[in-house]
């Protein structure tokens, strides 16, 4: 496996993520990078300028958002992102909404539930996804399905590191995509080239980190 490098943001120097080339198992696919998004998650300083580059599409599409469902880990990232969404600013001087920032609970399915307390700030509210990265999109498909289960709309989908464009009809907002990283590639568990070769995994991956094996 190589060596982990840093790619940087073209509208922020100080944001950031971390590469690793490999061979790596995630929930739904193999992959050839590891994206590492630590610092852009759990460092304040990454985080609130992450957010601020997030949070300019919303401002400036006039989309609004009640509130922030984060998924692996991105509660830090995504009480940032309330804050920018919730300040006044040039389409929205007088703000005077909340933004509810809830993280995420699953059933053994892999479902998103939603405990009775939490219920109201799903139903006939706006939200946004967030997710550290997106390689195929099908656990922010299911998100999208739980909030529309619980009488939501989700009306964006925001990532550190995308390899798609839309999920289920809706843009996403992301820091990173495929142009930062053009060697990107994800295969089916059944069909991916590494395995075929013999090469050995080198870690299984998914939202939280990576945990190497050998």
């Amino acid at each position: 496996m190589s060596e982990i490098y840093t790619l940087t943001s073209s509208r922020n120097d100080r944001v950031f993520i971390h590469v690793m080339p490999g061979h790596f198992v995630s929930a739904n696919n193999h992959i050839n990078y590891y994206i590492g998004t630590s610092d852009i998650k759990h460092n304040h300083n990454v985080s609130v300028d992450a957010a601020m580059i997030l949070s300019g599409y919303y401002i400036a599409s006039d989309i609004h958002v009640d509130t922030v469902l984060c998924l692996y880990e991105t509660q830090t990232l995504g009480g940032y992102l309330a804050h920018e969404l919730a300040r006044p600013n040039m389409f929205s001087p007088n703000p005077n909404d909340t933004v509810y920032v809830i993280g995420s609970e699953y059933d053994a399915a892999g479902n998103l539930i939603f405990r009775d307390n939490l219920r109201r700030m799903i139903k006939d509210k706006s939200v946004v996804v967030l997710i550290s990265c997106i390689t195929s999109g099908k656990t922010v498909e299911r998100a999208i399905e739980s909030i529309e289960y619980y009488g939501g709309k989700a009306v964006g989908v925001s990532s550190v590191f995308s390899a798609v464009d839309t999920v289920s009809g809706v843009h996403v907002n992301t820091i990173f995509n495929l142009e930062d990283l053009p060697h990107y590639k994800a295969y089916p568990m059944h069909d991916c080239p590494y395995c075929r070769q013999g090469m050995p995994v080198d870690a299984i991956s998914n939202g939280y980190g990576y945990s190497m094996l050998g």
